[in-house]
């Protein structure tokens, strides 16, 4: 019997830093009921329909996740579900919400639009959202420990908050399980206990960010995510919009070695809102330790971005 991914990962000492699945925005679409390892797919909703949904969702770069909740009818002719788009960029940032009785009605919005168009009876959502992995089709870590934080935190909530705390379908990274999005923040999260999690939906809610199992905020690139959080450990910086980051240069993609320094290697400005500056190394290593990408699977090295300096750039504030 292979020992669990998210064991595996914990023994191999990786981090969480800068993991986080890609995605500046997203669609959550209720799907009550169980799912296959393709949770729109491989579940009750309508299997033609499902293609077309995330083809267009591909074309918009909107990425697409299953939810469903408890508290909710589990039935295939769910009489009306609800549907939640996000976009997660500064200036940009808001949820918007829609019940729908016809998910063929998905086909008519237009997911490129920084927003819905009204006719699509979608409105502000003003409460932010918590989404946890609970997908045990795709590996049994987010089944197990992915459902009891996820009935742990539901357990804890006023039931006026239930509505704000949903079951998704897979984030990438089961080994780092439970696995949770913080929307519209874009936060993304792992190894969180309920505890822990209740205090990432407080922060986040208050526009701040909790950095214990922070694995990135979704929208920045892997070594900016890295670089993002490095500077927060380092600073004690909380504040979700305080921070911006660039990518000054990146080496050409090699296969990582043993170690610092080989391997990937970017040089990312990093910027205060206040005006203070610092330019993080950051380097994408392959440390002397393996594991499973997901339970079952084979045993890889432990490839990570790592920041391996952060400097603060004189501004003469």
């Amino acid at each position: 019997m292979s020992i669990a991914c998210t064991v595996q990962s914990l023994e191999a000492g990786e981090s969480t830093a800068g993991t986080a699945p890609r995605a500046s925005r997203y669609l959550i679409i209720e799907q009550p009921g169980p799912w296959g390892r393709e949770a729109l797919l491989d579940s009750h909703f309508p299997r033609d329909l499902g293609r077309q949904v995330l083809e267009r969702a591909a074309q918009a770069r909107v990425k697409v996740l299953a939810a469903r909740h408890p508290d909710r009818l589990e039935r295939a002719d769910l009489p009306e579900r609800h549907v939640w788009l996000a976009d997660c960029r500064p200036q940009r940032r808001h949820i918007q919400h829609a019940t729908i009785t016809d998910p063929s009605a998905l086909l008519d919005w237009d997911f490129g639009a920084t927003r819905v168009d009204p006719t699509a009876s979608a409105h502000e959502h003003g409460q932010p959202m918590t989404f946890v992995c609970t997908h045990g089709s795709r590996d049994a870590c987010c089944a197990v420990l992915g459902r009891s934080t996820y009935e742990q935190v539901l357990g804890e909530l006023p039931a006026h908050e239930r509505s704000s705390v949903w079951e998704v379908s897979h984030l990438g990274g089961h080994r780092f399980a439970p696995t949770a999005l913080a929307l519209p923040a874009g936060l993304v999260y792992g190894r969180l206990n309920a505890r822990q999690l209740l205090e990432m939906r407080e922060q986040a809610a208050a526009g701040h960010v909790s950095l214990p199992g922070l694995r990135g905020l979704s929208r920045l690139r892997e070594p900016e995510q890295a670089a993002d959080i490095a500077v927060r450990e380092s600073a004690g910086i909380h504040d979700l919009d305080a921070l911006t980051t660039a990518t000054e240069d990146d080496a050409h993609p090699t296969e990582p070695q043993v170690g610092a320094p080989a391997g990937d290697r970017a040089r990312i400005s990093v910027t205060h809102t206040d005006g203070r500056q610092w330019q993080v190394q950051v380097q994408r290593t392959r440390r002397p330790t393996w594991r499973a990408e997901s339970c079952g699977k084979d045993q890889v090295p432990v490839v990570q971005w790592q920041a391996l300096s952060i400097e603060p750039v004189a501004t003469g504030i």
